[in-house]
């Protein structure tokens, strides 16, 4: 089918013309002039003589630009590459050698990692800098570029089935992979966003933006914007800042993952409830687990405002939805025990657990969790089509993960399947430790990961970020997991950390953190 790209973006500045699009700082952006930005880039993009289908790549901190650039990109019928900002020269030279991308448009402070990251891809054309002290050949000014480019509805038609957007998974568990996106897709991902929708969006109500808007914040951007709200953007996640925000913005709707949920909760109980919050009606809440006790404490805080989803990068979102009604903090343990779920499937997706030989297993077996929703039979990876035929099997896509759902259909998640931990013959699972781990008042982050040992096969080994002010010892952290899971799954190691490796979606990159820790114990000859 025919679309104009990006017409859902055009038709919202329509009706919300000289509304408040977004805050960053002390200044506010109406549509008009959003949609007047993205639309110069657009044509300023086309006029690089880029057809439909080409790839932009984008390295951002949190600004408005972060939104210029994707409205611009997919105006323009181009596909949109955003980089991780944590990444080095070398990661993002991978990335877009991997895409192909023809045009790299970085903030400053990516400067120096963007050209460098440039000369390591021949198929970059041209670099665009956002407020760069100096430019020189071929690099090429963001606000000129912009200035020089018309400001009319670029108007490009392209098929629903071209390509959109190429989404670089974090790779906790090993190298990133591109998931396609084309136009239709991405709109149904919007359709199911939507359809699971349990509160009030409209011209009203704020969604404030903390974590990277390239990566999993960026999901409640464009549905905001459609439905006339503000999208009040932070460059990073403070929890003062965060709380003065809320504050004087009556922010109503917040993204939190679980660490940031930690941090906050730490700042309030340390400081007091120095700020006005009573504005929030939804935090939302996700993207990798958060322990039974912190979702407790943090309704127990708030109210009854939490809800937690499940997304994945290949399939719409959410997949399921936990929603405040359900945060049951009293009743029989059946009910209260969902408050470390992640909910139940929305409307327009199905979860299975499935065993080794891919048959269903009843409520309360664990298993790998499998997902059939429209479109998720046909994902796509860029440059990768082997990985289609090893995830998707009859319909289903199999996940990865571990998990299991209850007599009411509510899915508890246990981790990945490469976390699972054989030791002594005991199948032993990253999250149940971890979350035992972070039970302790003396922890302020936790990971575990399994190595090799002679006679055990596996050890759990920790990796642990003391809470400031406390000094935990080894023997006390494997010692106080006692009370909450069996000897033979405490960890027989501790390592004290600074910080744990993580992605932008928040998720501990256990990859790296398992590298990390080879390399600390002199152990990755044996292992590699």
């Amino acid at each position: 089918m025919k679309i104009i790209a990006g017409d859902e973006l055009s038709w919202a500045a329509r009706q919300y013309r000289d509304r408040v699009a977004l805050v960053f700082g002390d200044r506010t952006h109406c549509y008009d002039e959003i949609d007047e930005c993205s639309n110069r880039l657009a044509n300023a993009l086309r006029g690089f003589g880029l057809e439909t289908g080409d790839r932009v790549a984008v390295l951002l901190n949190n600004c408005v630009q972060s939104v210029e650039t994707v409205f611009g990109v997919t105006k323009a019928g181009l596909t949109y590459v955003a980089l991780n900002a944590r990444h080095t020269a070398i990661e993002h030279g991978d990335i877009l050698n991997d895409s192909g991308a023809s045009v790299l448009i970085a903030g400053p402070e990516h400067k120096a990692a963007a050209i460098a990251a440039a000369k390591l891809a021949p198929s970059v054309r041209f670099v665009v800098g956002f407020e760069w002290d100096e430019l020189s050949a071929p690099c090429l000014d963001y606000h000129d570029l912009l200035a020089s480019a018309s400001p009319d509805e670029p108007l490009v038609e392209v098929d629903d089935g071209e390509l959109a957007r190429i989404v670089y998974t974090s790779g906790t568990t090993g190298k990133p992979k591109g998931i396609a996106y084309s136009h239709a897709r991405f709109r149904n991902r919007l359709d199911n966003f939507f359809a699971a929708l349990e509160y009030r969006l409209g011209v009203d109500d704020s969604m404030i933006h903390v974590g990277p808007l390239t990566h999993a914040a960026g999901n409640y951007l464009i549905p905001y914007y459609l439905r006339g709200a503000r999208n009040v953007i932070l460059p990073k996640f403070d929890p003062e800042t965060l709380q003065a925000t809320i504050e004087k913005e009556r922010v109503t709707h917040l993204l939190l993952v679980p660490t940031m949920i930690i941090r906050l909760l730490d700042d309030i109980e340390k400081n007091g409830a120095r700020y006005d919050l009573s504005s929030l009606t939804r935090i939302n809440y996700g993207t990798a687990s958060t322990p039974r006790h912190i979702v407790k404490k943090a309704v127990e805080t708030f109210g009854p405002i939490l809800r937690q989803h499940l997304g994945m990068s290949e399939c719409p979102q959410p997949l399921t939805v936990l929603y405040p009604h359900e945060h049951l903090l009293e009743g029989e343990e059946t009910e209260t025990r969902r408050i470390a779920s992640c909910g139940r499937p929305t409307m327009n997706v199905k979860i299975s657990i499935r065993g080794k030989d891919d048959t269903a297993l009843p409520s309360g077996e664990i298993g790998e969790i499998a997902v059939k929703a429209e479109g998720v039979a046909d994902v796509a990876y860029w440059n990768r089509p082997e990985l289609r035929a090893e995830t998707v099997r009859e319909g289903w896509f199999y996940t990865g993960d571990l998990g299991w759902m209850d007599e009411e259909g509510y899915l508890f998640l246990v981790g990945r399947n490469k976390d699972m931990i054989i030791s002594g013959g005991f199948n032993i699972y990253a999250r149940e430790v971890e979350d035992a781990l972070l039970r302790l008042p003396e922890l302020e982050d936790a990971a575990v990961i399994g190595l090799p040992d002679p006679e055990w096969g596996e050890i759990v080994v920790a990796a642990v970020v003391a809470r400031a002010g406390s000094s935990p010892t080894e023997a006390g952290v494997i010692d106080g997991c006692r009370d909450y899971v069996a000897g033979y799954k405490k960890p027989k190691r501790v390592h004290f950390v600074d910080a744990l490796p993580r992605n932008l979606a928040g998720k501990v990159n256990k990859a790296e953190l398992k590298q990390n820790i080879e390399d600390l114990l002199g152990l990755a000859k044996e292992t590699h």
